[in-house]
């Protein structure tokens, strides 16, 4: 094979557009698993922070409710109003083990004073003012308030709301917290997904977080992350649930982050906010998706296609050179023996036109020029022969 041959550059043109539609196809199949890993991850947030909005609506209703069946029970209201702490203790311990994932339950002094009288979660511990924004939000409309509350070690939903007694002085309030812990559990069950809690440390103890992670048996994580710590997640790889950045930093909405791979797992990240009762973006919910089976399937499809596009390509590549060298190379050759045997003497060859197409043009002229030539030197041999 010549290099410089008309069928060596169509071997070559049709390589590299064979490389061409292979590379083409996997850019494509790159660029739309891409977008869909973009979709799915902005759905899984989408979705996260739709079921958390729902089940916190749920939740505070559920404990609105349980504050307006103490406030109608006439031995809890009166336990309350005459300050009986070891009473309302009596009457309300039994109940707290049956309030299911309610794990924060205060009843609080009116204003002035609002210092809590009785922790049922820690009956021990009582007198000390906590001041939050609830706390002064409910003292100030005197109606209930709920919302989400970050304390030293921990993020809870919390309502507050007045307690009054028979004829509607108000005796004290009372409070309920769930743990939002208990949330990303659910959630994972109802979507499959893996969830973080994140929450800043600008709104944390560091010597608190220490203790609790002692008590509580749990690895101190303070040190994982600049800005964060995982207060609770539903898995147990770590490495899957990584953010760089301030959680209050992240939008209403919240925001899809980077694909990541873990082994042989494809996940797709994404990051909301949590503001607290305030309106301060304390913490955020982690949302992981994982896309492994997306992936193959993107992965096989590949693979098909790029089998079908070679093959494709090589077929088509394979009848073109067929056709170029039936309708043309061939052709060519014989114009070239043809030529070839003319100028050695052989005046008797003709080339024989074989179609009226470029080529078949170019035969009959050829014929008529090789005509000429041996007409010509057959008058040149007759006038030597005369001379």
């Amino acid at each position: 094979m010549h290099w410089n041959s008309i069928r060596t550059k169509v071997l070559a043109l049709l390589a590299c557009g064979l490389a061409a539609g292979v590379g083409g196809t996997l850019t494509l199949l790159r660029y739309s698993f891409a977008k869909n890993s973009q979709a799915l991850a902005a759905e899984s947030v989408r979705n996260a922070q739709r079921l958390f909005g729902i089940l916190e609506a749920r939740e505070i209703s559920k404990m609105a409710v349980v504050g307006d069946t103490l406030v109608l029970n006439p031995e809890v209201r009166d336990a309350f109003a005459a300050g009986d702490r070891d009473r309302l203790l009596t009457l309300t311990a039994p109940l707290y083990p049956k309030l299911e994932g309610i794990t924060d339950w205060i009843f609080h002094l009116p204003e002035p004073d609002m210092s809590v009288f009785l922790r049922l979660h820690e009956p021990a511990r009582y007198g000390d003012r906590l001041n939050r924004f609830i706390d002064r939000e409910v003292a100030r409309t005197h109606s209930l308030v709920a919302g989400n509350e970050l304390a030293n070690a921990g993020f809870d939903i919390r309502i507050i709301q007045p307690f009054p007694d028979a004829h509607g002085r108000l005796i004290g309030y009372v409070e309920f917290g769930e743990e939002l812990g208990l949330f990303i559990r659910e959630m994972k069950k109802e979507t499959g997904d893996d969830y973080g809690l994140l929450l800043s440390k600008k709104f944390l103890n560091r010597r608190f977080w220490a203790d609790t992670s002692a008590f509580l048996e749990r690895r101190d994580n303070w040190n994982d992350n600049p800005a964060f710590v995982v207060a609770d997640r539903t898995t147990a790889n770590e490495s899957i649930i990584q953010f760089h950045g301030d959680v209050a930093t992240v939008a209403g909405r919240g925001k899809v982050l980077e694909r990541f791979e873990d082994g042989t797992s494809v996940f797709v990240r994404g990051i909301f906010p949590i503001p607290d009762a305030a309106g301060n973006a304390v913490g955020a919910v982690f949302v992981v998706r994982d896309i492994s089976g997306v992936y193959r399937s993107m992965r096989s499809t590949q693979n098909i296609l790029v089998l079908l596009s070679i093959g494709g390509l090589l077929i088509g590549g394979v009848l073109l050179l067929a056709l170029l060298n039936r309708m043309v190379f061939r052709r060519l050759e014989h114009i070239i023996r043809v030529a070839t045997r003319v100028v050695g003497g052989d005046y008797q060859s003709i080339i024989q036109i074989r179609s009226d197409d470029e080529i078949g043009r170019f035969e009959q002229l050829f014929e008529q020029f090789r005509c000429v030539f041996v007409d010509l030197l057959a008058n040149l041999s007759e006038l030597e022969e005369n001379t």
